[in-house]
């Protein structure tokens, strides 16, 4: 396959896109005609085996109730295998409609109502939300911000594990929106904690295919026999289809296998799944693996370009690359004022990007920006990003 231009600038409103249409999500100001650097959805259109196999799909005429089968078991279990040599065994793997809806059935059937649930801010701010509607409690392991440099204070971990009202870690590796990607080292020492403490660790591992040339990302599971992890990846990010409800949830243990049987099958009844998200499934990770290497070449440029760019204009940004996800996260509040800035942005420059302060208290002064879009798309946003900055600063 050669190589795609990834340059193509498509028209996508009046699809009922988040990201196009329903930029309101975000604030009532924001105009429809907002240029939307937001949101972690990239702007490249899916591999066109992708298309090809959903259009034969329905052709043949039929979407009535299906059930993962062994093709996509042996889909998922290639794709692992191949990309970070892990090994899952095909009983190991269940299907939930998504990697949020999975987190709130393991808050509900692995915990209890005031149960402590560890996070680590600044973090995707979705967790939060659900801890609070389970009637849990947020427990922040705060990273540690060396001046954009961010690692875990794993001397606070300590004393979050230790507490025996904290009863579940969410560890999201690759990290969003800081952009790390955990070593083996880190990891161990969290399941060790963790281990220590009977602590259940949930790990999501959505960006994983999101890395930098030369960073690896290390599954959890694959570094430890601790048997309390659940790890949950899905195709959203990797391949542009995050639309399409549709994750997988890697349990080894056999009571822990029980429970989730228990909350989804038994509670939800979540049994059968979407056909076309078989179909999907099996395509990308048999079919498009050149598809995921060649946009995230791409999206390394995109990076090298940010960071020439906010060197010459925003230089005290100090922004630096980031090892995963295709998301910057920048401090722009190194200038101007952050809440003053977002709203200059959405009422007078029309261009959506997230404020940090979103991700918890720490991000203050952050802004999380995609950079999975063509580069001209991305030299927009920029431009009057700095022209919002140069007002504000008089410069």
């Amino acid at each position: 396959m050669g190589k795609m231009n990834l340059n193509i600038l498509y028209n996508r409103r009046g699809t009922d896109s988040v990201k196009w249409d329903h930029k309101d999500f975000v604030d009532s100001r924001v105009s429809d005609n907002a240029l939307p650097l937001w949101l972690s959805d990239m702007e490249f259109k899916v591999a066109d085996e992708i298309t090809d196999a959903l259009i034969k799909r329905i052709e043949h005429g039929f979407l009535g109730h299906s059930m993962p089968g062994d093709n996509y078991f042996q889909a998922v279990q290639g794709w692992y295998k191949r990309r970070f040599n892990w090994d899952i065994k095909k009983d190991s793997i269940f299907y939930s409609p998504g990697v949020l809806p999975a987190l709130g059935f393991v808050l509900r059937g692995f915990t209890k109502e005031n149960d402590g649930i560890i996070i680590q801010e600044p973090v995707f701010y979705p967790f939060a939300e659900l801890i609070n509607g389970t009637n849990r409690k947020i427990v922040n392991n705060q990273l540690i911000n060396d001046n954009g440099d961010y690692s875990i204070d794993f001397s606070d971990l300590e004393c979050k594990v230790k507490d025996p009202n904290n009863t579940m870690m969410i560890l999201c590796s690759p990290h969003n929106p800081v952009g790390r990607v955990w070593t083996k080292e880190e990891l161990i020492k969290v399941v060790n904690l963790c281990r220590e403490n009977d602590v259940l660790i949930f790990s999501d591992e959505l960006h994983c295919d999101a890395t930098r040339s030369g960073v690896t990302h290390t599954p959890t599971m694959t570094i430890t026999d601790y048997n309390k992890i659940i790890t949950a990846v899905a195709l959203g990010k990797t391949f542009n289809v995050g639309g399409v409800p549709i994750s997988q949830i890697i349990i080894d243990d056999e009571e822990l296998k029980e429970i989730w049987h228990r909350e989804t099958r038994l509670k939800h009844y979540i049994s059968f799944a979407p056909p076309l998200d078989m179909v999907l499934t099996e395509t990308a990770y048999n079919k498009c693996e050149y598809w995921v290497d060649e946009v995230m070449e791409y999206v390394e440029d995109n990076y090298n370009f940010l960071v020439e760019y906010l060197q010459k204009y925003l230089p005290k940004t100090k922004y630096k690359k980031p090892e995963g996800t295709f998301l910057a996260w920048i401090n722009f509040g190194v200038y101007v004022d952050y809440e003053e800035l977002f709203e200059l942005l959405i009422t007078k420059y029309d261009v959506l990007i997230e404020n940090g302060r979103t991700f918890g208290e720490s991000g203050a002064g952050y802004f999380r920006m995609t950079v999975a879009c063509p580069r001209s798309f991305l030299k927009e946003g920029l431009d009057r990003i700095v022209a919002a900055i140069y007002e504000l600063t008089d410069k």
